[in-house]
This record gives structure tokens, C-alpha cells and sequence, in this order.
């Protein structure tokens, strides 16, 4: 489904499909059937997430080669209407809107470059990222769940419950709801 270009990263920076089945069946019953992926990459997660079950996925990426990558796959599959690709920042999307989330290290790609050479630059970028999403977790509504694969870089704000976390792949995968 997806060109040379991307294939590279799929072992470090992409769910592994186990991973994406589990994170469907804890956020089945989240509110609302919207789910958002917050660096979502070539939509591995959202592409998986539509094609096993009732949930509508959008997938929020930085990089539209990424973004163009997931849409062509997303319509490969012919899932494209129940499947979402935007082509933005973390904080130019309101996650109010979505009742589950997932995150999978998000972040973590702008440590090792994106076409910036310093390393204390892309660390900046990095952090504000991270408290992008910080603000965004605290402004969630009662009853929002938050799945988090590897983490997102930040601690859980205040209100939140962990449901379940269990080991998966080299990490663990837990569940939180917004109290």
C-alpha cells in the first residue's frame, strides 16, 4: 500500500498491526465513534482502526508526503469514507471534537531530523509539541479516552484514570479516561 519512500520507517515509527487491533477494541466504546490519531504518519493505525471496526478515524499529520501516502491508501482499500487524513500541527486541530485518542510517540520523529540539522532546534520543536498536546489532553471533555502506545513524550494531566495498560511489542499499551 505504501511507496518505497515511506516502507523504511515501518519498523520504528509505524503501529504493528497487533498493536492497532488492540488499540481498536479498548477505544470501541469511546463517545461519539470518533477516534483521532495525533501524528498519525501514513495512517497505518486509522487505516486499521476502519477496516475492523464501526469507529471513524482521522489521522492529523505534519508531513503531507506522509498524508498524501495515507489518503492513496486509504482509497486503495476503499475505506476512504470512514477514514480522515489532515495535513496540519498538532494544535491546529481541536481533539475536543474526537472522543478517543491515539497516541504513539508522536513526536518522536522530529528528534532525529524532519531537514533540521541542530539538534538543540528540533529538541525546542520537540517540547513545544509536547505541551501542545498536554493543553490539548487538559481541555478533553469528561468521558474522553486516551489510548497511549510508547507515550507521547508528556505525563498524563490531572483527571485523568488509567483503565488498563498492558506490555505490547517492546512497550505497553494503556487506556485513560478523563474524569
Amino acid at each position: 500500500l505504501y511507496p518505497p519512500a515511506h516502507r523504511h520507517r515501518s519498523s520504528l515509527h509505524w503501529t504493528p498491526v497487533d498493536v492497532a487491533l488492540r488499540v481498536c477494541e479498548m477505544l470501541a466504546g469511546c463517545p461519539g465513534g470518533q477516534v483521532l490519531d495525533v501524528g498519525a504518519g501514513v495512517g497505518k493505525a486509522c487505516l486499521i482502526g476502519a477496516l475492523v471496526g464501526p469507529l471513524r478515524w482521522t489521522g492529523v499529520e505534519r508531513d503531507g508526503r506522509m498524508v498524501q501516502a495515507a489518503r492513496r491508501a486509504a482509497r486503495a482499500l476503499a475505506i476512504d469514507d470512514r477514514v480522515t487524513f489532515v495535513h496540519d500541527e498538532v494544535d491546529a486541530v481541536d481533539w475536543r471534537a474526537f472522543g478517543g485518542l491515539y497516541l504513539f510517540n508522536p513526536f518522536g520523529e522530529r528528534l532525529w531530523g524532519g531537514g533540521v540539522v541542530d539538534p538543540f532546534i528540533r529538541r525546542a520543536g520537540y517540547l513545544e509539541d509536547v505541551h501542545a498536546a498536554e493543553r490539548q489532553l487538559a481541555a478533553m471533555p469528561v468521558g474522553a479516552e486516551v489510548v497511549t502506545f510508547c507515550g507521547y513524550g508528556g505525563e498524563m494531566p490531572a483527571g485523568y484514570e488509567l483503565l488498563e495498560e498492558e506490555p505490547m511489542e517492546s512497550d505497553r499499551v494503556c487506556l485513560w479516561r478523563r474524569r
